[in-house]
């Protein structure tokens, strides 16, 4: 009994130190307006891997969106397990975890649109925010939000213009493949145009 739970202590303590490990994912972006039209020669940067990673000022590559507003990335990225819930707070399950850094422009700034894919056995479940630079450059700023108006603001403007959204919006997603055989990503974000509020 002794040497069962010796054994069960260290199986426990073995898999809470496995370290993540890169694995190949190839992903494809899609970059459209908010009709669903394609927007063809938009640059961007794109990063994958851990939150980190991809909040980094130079991760990742810099790509213009082809005619169809597709880009296409292989990289080597981090793919974290955690649990998350999905109906019910009480329910957690298990989850693969990465984060995909998109850079583009808002309001004539620089913001990374942090989208966070979580693969489980019932399907991807997306995510994103926006994020202007810090003072040490990293993206770790987000936006303000204002729950009397449901409307957004600049991190260092409060008091000034109200966004009616983040600036993109994500529109379709997925994340499939195992550590065994590499992940393919498909995104699909729709850059927002703002009114005032």
């Amino acid at each position: 009994m002794k040497s069962l739970l010796s054994a069960a202590a260290l199986s426990i303590v073995t898999l809470s130190t496995q370290q993540a490990r890169a694995e190949p994912v190839s992903l494809t972006l899609k970059l459209v307006d908010e009709a669903g039209k394609p927007l063809a020669g938009q640059p961007l940067r794109v990063a994958i891997g851990s939150e980190a990673e991809a909040s980094a000022p130079g991760a990742g590559q810099r790509l213009s969106t082809d005619a169809a507003g597709v880009v296409r990335l292989t990289a080597e990225a981090t793919i974290d397990r955690r649990s998350v819930s999905s109906t019910s707070i009480f329910t957690r399950h298990p989850a693969e975890h990465l984060v995909v850094g998109v850079e583009l422009e808002l309001l004539g700034r620089r913001a990374l649109y942090r989208v966070r894919l979580d693969q489980t056995k019932a399907g991807t479940v997306g995510q994103i925010n926006a994020f202007l630079p810090g003072a040490g450059g990293r993206f770790d700023q987000p936006l303000t939000f204002h729950a009397d108006t449901q409307s957004w603001s600049l991190p260092d403007d409060p008091a000034g213009a109200r966004l009616t959204g983040i600036g993109a919006e994500l529109k379709a997603h997925s994340m499939e493949g195992s550590s065994e055989s590499g992940r393919t990503i498909a995104l699909t974000i729709a850059k927002q145009g703002f009114r005032r509020r």
